[in-house]
């Protein structure tokens, strides 16, 4: 189920050419998508800050409440904690890393509040925590305080939701004929759908998995195993397309592998991961969870950080331990999830 978040078996097979135009040439062939623009970086290689942590504490703080296979929280401006357990379950704790309550209700995943599995989660205004179930097909509402307040059945398999402050609803579809489409009152716009690819033929949107953030109004895309971050206004209008910090000339697309696991047939992607799922948007700066950094081949992840406004790279920072599974950067702090605690750390530039 991890690997979900990484990507594996979700998305869209990308085929990159090598070809690459300066931004205002249109348009420009980026694998199987058309874009109106596309620009590398300004630089090849990263630049790392100095920087020091403090651990803080470590989450669940009691033994009454045991975590499996968590994954990075999400933090409300309280500083209140919400971590996804188990990919069925979204827990919140207090700042100080007390259990408070626990969002999804156990059963088959029909009844309400029922979840299957859990692939996003967020909060929105620090009264509603939203879930994306992928395989109950559904997002669904709760209070603050664990009561289900609405459930939203979608006509494909949501992978990935954000809400704006005004209520516009961005989802990001796992198959069907829409990889992203953006709501708002009734209306719904596709942002990027099958129609806008070079190969149609290809099945499903298997192969681009990734994350979908806000910023503002506008949503951007930031996937795994490509190096590629996109931002779009509401209607669908191409802001930036990007390469990240990284790519080089060392990029090899993904191929589709078929495996055996437990005397049944599946299929996955094999290629490089450029990135994971812990990315974040915070004071106008995107920080991205890189992996590999070639400037440091014995370290496994890098905290690489952009300027949402244009996706120019800043700067990159490890973060305070390696081979930790996920990482993100939010509200000033580090959050380390392990095999089964959350690690708070305290950063000092």
């Amino acid at each position: 189920m991890r690997k979900l978040f990484f990507g594996v078996g979700l998305g869209i097979i990308l085929l990159l050419v090598s070809c690459q135009t300066e931004e205002g040439d249109t348009p420009v062939r980026f694998g199987q998508l058309y874009l109106d623009r596309l620009s590398e970086q300004s630089v090849s290689e990263r630049k790392f800050l100095e920087v020091s942590y403090e651990k803080l504490f470590t989450v669940p703080d009691a033994t009454d409440i045991f975590l499996y296979r968590p994954v990075p929280v999400s933090v409300d401006r309280r500083g209140n904690l919400y971590a996804l357990d188990d990919f069925n379950k979204v827990l919140k704790f207090s700042p100080s890393g007390e259990h408070l309550v626990s969002y999804g209700n156990e059963g088959g995943g029909e009844g309400p509040g029922e979840l299957l599995n859990v692939t996003d989660f967020g909060i929105t205004g620090d009264s509603i925590v939203y879930v994306v179930d992928t395989y109950g097909r559904k997002t669904v509402s709760f209070s603050i305080d664990g009561n289900v307040l609405q459930e939203k059945k979608e006509k494909d398999q949501p992978f990935g939701y954000q809400i704006t402050a005004t209520g516009r609803e961005y989802v990001k579809f796992a198959n069907g004929s829409t990889l992203l489409e953006s709501r708002l009152d009734g209306d719904v716009f596709e942002i990027i759908s099958s129609s806008s690819l070079v190969d149609e033929g290809k099945e499903g949107f298997m192969g681009l998995g990734g994350t979908i953030l806000t910023y503002n109004e506008n949503v951007l895309c930031v996937f795994h195993q490509y190096p590629l971050i996109l931002q779009y206004e509401p209607n669908g209008t191409l802001v930036y397309a990007r390469t990240t910090i990284g790519y080089e000339d060392e990029f090899e697309e993904p191929e589709m592998e078929t495996v055996m696991r437990g005397g049944m047939q599946g299929r996955r992607n094999v290629g490089r991961y450029f990135h994971t799922s812990s990315n974040t948007v915070e004071n106008d700066k995107l920080f991205v969870l890189g992996v590999g950094p070639s400037e440091a081949p014995d370290k496994t992840i890098v905290i690489d950080v952009y300027d949402v406004r244009t996706g120019e790279y800043q700067h990159s920072m490890f973060p305070p331990e390696q081979d930790r599974y996920y990482t993100i950067y939010q509200n000033g702090r580090i959050y380390q999830a392990t095999d089964s605690t959350i690690v708070v750390w305290g950063v000092e530039w």
